[in-house]
Order: C-alpha cells, then structure tokens, then sequence
C-alpha cells in the first residue's frame, strides 16, 4: 500500500522544477534533495500518530497539553536527532482540556457529536475540583427537552420564549464564532447548547467543525453535523424532542513543548534564519498542519543530505498549542509562538529570516505569499528565480491567525507565510475530512522548493539587509489612507518622524554612516526593526494586519456613516452600518447582560493580542446603549449623543496612536544615527 501511494505522489507531485541561472550550485544541491513523494509519506504517517485513541474533540486530534502533542513532540526530536541537527524541547505553560467522547442521544437514539474544545460539559474537574451539571447519574447525565433557537441571539431567544433547563439547537457563525452564542444561551439558563451547521461547509454535510470556544465554559456545548441539524430541524417541527447528554471534561494547567532543531552557522551564528511549523491539530489535521510539519522535516532533511554550510544559523522550529492553550480568554491560540517569542528575543533581534509554514501543497490556483515589506522584494527574486512570479502573488502584511503574527509583528523579524488554501479547503477545515489524498496535494513539490530556497539563500548570503526603507514606504502608505478617514488627527509629527526614520534607514542600508559598514550595519537594522514594528500595527475586527490607527479609523468611519444612515434610513440604516464592526455586529445582537459578560472577555489576560495594545478596547458603554436603542427603536437623541460619544473616542485613541508611533519613530532614528567610532 505504501509503495502505490509513493508511486501515485510521485506520478502527481513529480520533483523540483528546473532551476534558472540565477540559483546557486549550493542552492541547486537542496532543491535536487528534495522529495515531495517523501513528504507525502510522512504525512501520512504523521496524521495517523493519534489513530485509535478515543478524543471527544475528534479523532486524531493533537491537543495542547495532551500525551498525543507529547508523543508527537518526541519523534519530531527523533527524525531532528538523526539529521544531525542540535536537538532540544522546551516546555512551556497551557490550559489542558482532556474530553471524554460525547454521547448524545436524541428520544434514545445515538447522534455523533463532539466536543468544542474550551467549552464546557456535563460533568469533571476543574483544577481537581469536581462539577456536576446533569440531572440524571448522579448529575453526569443530562436530560432535556431541545428547542431550536436559530441563530442564538437576544432576538431569537425573545421568539422561541422561556429556555431555562432546556437544551438550545444554535445555528453556528462564521464570521464571530460560536462564543457568543453560548454566553447568550447561558444568560437565558438553558441547561446545555447543541450546534449544528458552518456557513463555509457547503455540501460537505458531515462533517464535524472544531473550534476553541476560548474559555466558554458557561454550560455543555456539544456540535454536529449539518445533515444531523436539519433532521433536528424536521423532527422539532413535528413534535418535542428530548436529549440525553454525557460529556466529561478535566481542566487543568498543563505543559506543551516546541521542538527546536538547529544546524549552526559558520560566520554569524547568532543571526537566525528560521522555518516554523505548528504540530497541534484538530482531527488528523491533512493541511492544518500536517503538511506543514511534513514540509519542516522534508526541508531539515534536504539541507543536510545537501551538505549545506550555512553562514547564518538555520533553526528549525515545530509549536505546539498553535490551535489553542493560552490562558487569555481574548485570544487563546498561538501559545506555542508566544512562548518562544518571549523566551527567545535574542533570535528576533537578529532575525534574518522567518518563514511560517501552516497548510502547505494545497491544489489552490491562487496562492499568496505573505511577506513583510523589509524583505518583499528579496522574495521576489526567489519567485522569479523558481519562475512563480506569476503564480506566486505577494502580499505585505498578514493575518493573526497564525503564528508568522508572532514573528513578525510581535517579534518584528522579516517574515514569509506561503497562503496556498482556497474555498475548495475550507469546507472541510476543522473537519474529520481534512485528510492526506495525494490528490489534493499537487503544490507540494512546488512550495518546498520555494521555502527550501528562500531558507538556503537567506542563510547564505553574503548580506542579510533588512529594508527598512521599504517598511517606510509601506506603513506611510497605510498611514496616509487612516489620515484621510481621521479629520481633525493630525498626522503631521508623525508623518515628519516618518520622514527622518527613513532618511536614517537608507543611509544605513547603503553603508553611509560613517564607522558603520556590512554586517554591523545588517545587525543594526535587524535590532531597530524588532523594537519598532510591534508598535506600527493592531488588529482589526477581522483578525487582519493594520496600522495601529487603522481600527479606529475603521470605527470613525463606521460611525459616521451610521449618523449618515440615521437620519436617511431610520435605525435599520445604522444598525446596517455598524455591522461593519465586530462591536457592532455583536452589540446589536446580544443581550445587555450577555454583551456586558462578554466585555470581561474582551479585556484578556496578557497573551500576545494585549502584550502591545494590538487589540482596540471596546467602545465607551454610550455606544452600547446606542446600539440597543438603535435595534429596539429608541429615542433619537439617545442614539446620536452614543455614537457621537463613541466617534469623539475614537478620534482621541487615534490621536493618542499617531503620537506613540511618532515617539517609536523617533526612538529608532536615533538608535540608526548613534555616533560610532
């Protein structure tokens, strides 16, 4: 069976494609060493180390925490050991969830479910202090009559009339999650949550979607499938149902582990060229991130079959608790990231290179590469080199929802995140149907080749120069675009700080300072771009890359056009244009109670999202009670006075914003002008 299926990857995947002129004889020795038949046999052989061991949040999952992340976590070690590389774990602090399997039984019959990781359930221990929430069992069995809720917010609940003690059938977001939800169920007392459906499944109406309900642990909270929820659907409409649930849970402090490998540079070894994958999973995880980790030891292995010498150290990294472990209930995923982030500065001061690996060889026609705006046009070369310049787009800035946000945003190093996923994918993400089918993996030999080279160039080359002249271009032109949406911020300081750094930068770049030549200044760029970058950027309400005043330029926008809408459309207008924003999408939609419970979540616990203020807090308490009176027609002036109280606000934390990042400006062109010697 092994020999069809490598046979079959190398028929579909074939080898490295011909290399042009531009690529080095040691580059070249990587490229040939690697074997996409090879790497596709090793995913298969990763998505099965949890086979046969009974999960209630999936089979096959690799959780934080878990003895199967252990496990894993060890033959990584191994297969670093054998190819020679210094080898060592390092644990670090998560939050475990150990689940039991659900069982579900609806009127007596057995429904697959599962349980969504971070949510609560029927019964267990939390830090060795038992629960019990059934009413049957001694309270480890739950019995109740199921109502359908529909979406699961205050409106819903106002149709479907009095839940408490009964189970609640919610449909499942996309675009906010299920957390929500489950607050809103738990402030009206249903007794346990059922979900059913994905917005991204289409016809894929088996499947079973994980997700981290960050810390969610209000009530039970079980999912099933599409098909399972509209037979629900049908059977409610016919006559009442009843449930029996049983689901265990054992919360507790655990220890995740990344794995570190590394092949020592000859002449700076204390600049670091990197490649990440996390090995944490839910299911048997095909894309996310088996491949990626298949790809981390693919590459290990072709650089040193190759003999590469770098001059730069290569270090190869494999996370654990990607998908979820941190203790921060704002944001719980990429713990593993985090962890060594702050155990590691040194390697992000001297960063030459990063490159996250996170769901790799998809079949996807479109494909993004990821890169920031220091090193775009050095990834550039290495798309045309490998004649992908037009298959390849490149993007400046990321998402945080991987781990390259740590590394390149927290961390401030020069990054690269190869984007291969596509609808096609995200049907089944999460899934039990994310599994390895040679068929779906037919980029795979084409992105090894592209990480294999921008990692053996990177830890080659002569010079590392970090362009942060090109930084400057990128966040002025961010900058520009948020000033335009902020009448009355002046941006002036900070245009003219920005100005200065860059004049600074580019006499750095081009070996124009005086006592300050090659690598020095390479080591100096490196050193200013770790502490700046993490003040240049936030999150939006979409998890996605911007300024550190693009959020608030994105609610003053909002709000204006809500004021706008008021007074042309009525209340249904603004509320319309509020939804642009997280805040108001979910104010909107929520209970008073439920949205006040939320905000305690919001506030987070010192992970990676409120380490540097990447998060805007929510809006003043005014622009919640603009937003009820809003959707319960409320007085006017009620309304107006909210949202201007919350446009004023966000005027304000922009101003505040333009002026930290002037000051940061500042702070780096001083450290690039410093007299030396």
């Amino acid at each position: 069976m092994l020999a069809l299926l490598l046979a079959t990857a190398l028929t579909i995947l074939g080898r490295a494609s011909a290399a042009a002129p531009a690529i080095t004889p040691d580059e070249q020795r990587v490229l040939d060493a690697l074997d996409a038949g090879r790497a596709l046999a090793d995913m298969q052989l990763i998505a099965a180390s949890a086979a046969g061991i009974a999960q209630g949040v999936g089979e096959g999952s690799v959780v934080a925490g878990s003895p199967e992340e252990t496990a894993l976590a060890e033959t990584i070690a191994r297969r670093f050991r054998e190819l020679g590389l210094a080898t060592r774990i390092e644990t670090f602090p998560v939050r475990a969830y150990r689940y039991t399997v659900p069982r579900l039984h609806i009127d007596g019959e057995p429904l697959a479910a599962i349980a969504l990781h971070a949510a609560g359930a029927v019964s267990g221990r939390r830090d060795g202090v038992p629960f019990a929430r059934g009413n049957e069992a001694g309270g480890t069995r739950l019995r109740a009559t199921l109502v359908h809720v529909g979406d699961g917010y205050a409106a819903d609940y106002a149709r479907a009339g009095d839940v408490r003690g009964k189970a609640v059938l919610v449909r499942r977001e996309q675009r906010d999650w299920p957390p929500l939800q489950v607050t809103e169920a738990a402030q009206h007392g249903a007794a346990a949550i059922v979900f059913y459906d994905h917005p991204s499944s289409g016809d894929r109406v088996d499947a079973l979607r994980q997700d981290s309900l960050w810390a969610h642990e209000q009530l039970p909270a079980v999912a099933i499938s599409i098909a399972s929820g509209r037979a629900l659907r049908e059977k409610l409409a016919k006559s009442a149902v009843e449930i029996t649930l049983e689901s265990a849970v054992d919360v507790r402090d655990g220890q995740s582990r990344n794995v570190v490998g590394v092949l020592q540079g000859s002449e700076n070894p204390d600049q670091w060229v990197m490649t990440s994958a996390h090995y944490d999973r839910w299911f048997r995880g095909g894309l996310d991130n088996v491949s990626g980790t298949a790809a981390l030891l693919e590459v290990a292995r072709a650089v040193t079959q190759a003999g590469l010498r770098p001059r730069r150290s290569l270090m190869f990294l494999a996370v654990g608790a990607e998908e979820a472990g941190l203790v921060d209930p704002e944001r719980d995923w990429l713990a593993g990231s985090h962890a060594f982030l702050l155990a590691h500065p040194e390697v992000f001061r001297h960063a030459a290179l990063v490159y996250n690996v996170d769901g790799f060889g998809w079949r996807a026609k479109e494909v993004r590469l990821f890169s920031t705006p220091d090193v775009q046009a050095a990834q550039r070369g290495v798309l045309e080199d490998l004649g992908l310049a037009q298959a390849v787009a490149q993007q400046p800035h990321t998402v945080s929802a991987i781990d390259a946000w740590n590394y390149g945003v927290l961390g401030g190093a020069a990054t690269n995140h190869l984007f291969s996923m596509d609808e096609g994918y995200f049907a089944i993400y999460h899934t039990q149907e994310d599994v390895v089918l040679p068929e779906r993996f037919t980029n795979l030999g084409r992105d090894l080749s592209l990480l294999a080279l921008a990692l053996a160039r990177a830890a080659t080359a002569p010079r590392q120069t970090a362009a942060l002249t090109a930084l400057a271009d990128h966040v002025g032109e961010r900058f520009a675009a948020d000033a335009a949406r902020l009448a009355g911020v002046r941006f002036d300081e900070l245009n003219a700080a920005l100005a200065d750094f860059r004049d600074a930068a580019a006499a750095v770049e081009s070996d124009h300072v005086a006592g300050l030549r090659g690598e020095d200044a390479d080591r100096l760029l490196m050193v200013v771009r770790h502490e700046l970058v993490p003040w240049l950027y936030a999150v939006d309400g979409d998890f996605t890359q911007v300024t550190r005043t693009g959020e608030y330029a994105n609610r003053v926008a909002a709000l204006d056009k809500a004021l706008e809408r008021l007074r042309a459309d009525g209340p249904t207008g603004a509320l319309e244009a509020l939804a642009v924003l997280y805040e108001g999408r979910v104010c909107a939609r929520l209970s008073a109670r439920a949205y006040a419970f939320e905000r305690n979540f919001w506030s987070g616990e010192g992970g990676w999202s409120s380490r540097f203020g990447h998060r805007a807090p929510p809006p003043l308490p005014a622009f919640d009670t603009a937003c009820r009176a809003l959707r319960d027609r409320g007085a006017d002036h009620e309304i107006v006075a909210g949202l201007e109280a919350a446009r004023s606000e966000a005027l304000l934390a922009a101003a505040n914003a333009v002026a930290l990042v002037a000051a940061k400006l500042c702070a780096a062109t001083l450290a690039l002008r410093e007299p030396r010697g």
